[in-house]
């Protein structure tokens, strides 16, 4: 009997062993601790915002429309800035040195890039200019506010310019400036306009009920706005509608511009409608559209479910869906849309 109590205490006790070697102790989990926002870089607001936010002025030789494209002194320098960093570029247009600076102190924009006169700035704040040596008369600068000492943007601009070989910036300038005076050939005239065809593009726009200027946009990507480009894969005319599209709207190269126009618009107004209705954001869907026109209706819905499949939003076109499509979508909806907002900035 005593040996049976032995032997069970001794099993008792082997398996209570066993048991104890089997209970893991759960580690903590690591607290996960929010950077507050206000810890957080100039140029990491800026990466995070995905987009340079400038003003610079003299419209004409800065920032406006060459043969229906963006173009400029300081828009070319900002645009390969900006593409530099993977960023976009947000411009506009003030000829008021005291309301950039005001704009620059209230954190509205990030740089201002122009002509300076003079520096009329608030004494009480920090600026830091970063000064375009290319003409003696005249001072051309970049300018930032420095706010607590923060020198994120202005460090990363030293080093892009240091980069940017002074004679691809004197290149820059003579693009626009002629020495001294500002180049006055026909092709330099400050516009106001896109193209020849605004007016017939302007009434295409009011009847699908869109910005004139997104259909300019999309018609500059397109074409050039040459009425009659034919590509290798056999689109034709302003809007690059194929064969079928054509047939499908009742035209054919014989067609005038109106009739162009009013195809292309009905085309886009399809892929609106059948389009599902939960993409409701009216940017994104405007971005989904545009893919439509570029690549067909069926390769974008496979994007959506592709999307979807590696958890992403299928009714974003942003940072979701344009990753699973064609690359020349991407691109196409990303050129398209990138123009349009200087179309914006520069044309009313």
């Amino acid at each position: 009997m005593k040996c049976f109590e032995r032997f069970f205490w001794w099993l008792f006790c082997l398996l209570f062993a066993v048991s104890c070697d089997e209970i893991k102790v759960p580690e903590p989990e690591p607290e996960i601790i929010e950077v507050p926002e206000d810890t957080l870089s100039v140029l990491e607001h800026i990466q995070d915002r995905g987009m340079i936010r400038a003003v610079t002025n003299k419209r004409h030789v800065n920032y406006r429309l060459l043969e229906g494209h963006p173009a400029g002194f300081q828009f070319d320098l900002l645009d390969d800035f900006t593409e530099a960093l993977d960023l976009d570029l947000s411009l506009s247009v003030n000829d008021s040195l005291l309301e950039c600076y005001q704009l620059l102190k209230d954190g509205e924009i990030d740089i201002f890039a122009g002509e300076i006169d003079s520096l009329c700035i608030d004494s009480s704040l920090c600026y830091r200019m970063i000064e375009l040596p290319v003409e003696q008369d005249r001072l051309f600068a970049w300018v930032t506010c420095i706010m607590d000492g923060d020198t994120s943007l202005t460090s990363v601009i030293d080093l892009w310019m240091d980069d940017y070989k002074s004679s691809d910036l004197r290149k820059c300038y003579y693009r626009y400036y002629n020495g001294k005076n500002i180049r006055n050939d026909s092709s330099f005239r400050a516009m106001s306009h896109i193209s020849q065809y605004d007016n017939l593009i302007k009434a295409e726009a009011k009847r699908m009920g869109w910005d004139w200027r997104l259909l300019a946009s999309i018609i500059y990507q397109e074409s050039h706005f040459k009425l009659d480009l034919e590509s290798e894969q056999g689109a034709y005319g302003l809007m690059q509608l194929m064969p079928v599209t054509m047939d499908k709207y009742g035209i054919d190269y014989d067609s005038s511009v109106e009739e162009q126009l009013e195809a292309g618009g009905k085309l886009l107004l399809h892929f609106d409608q059948n389009l599902p209705a939960s993409i409701s954001d009216t940017l994104e869907r405007e971005k989904f559209m545009l893919a439509c026109y570029n690549a067909g209706m069926g390769h974008v819905l496979e994007s959506r479910l592709a999307a979807e499949k590696h958890g992403k939003d299928p009714n974003l076109w942003t940072d979701n869906v344009e990753f699973f499509g064609p690359k020349q979508t991407y691109y196409f909806v990303k050129e398209v849309t990138k123009r349009y907002s200087h179309y914006k900035a520069l044309i009313e």
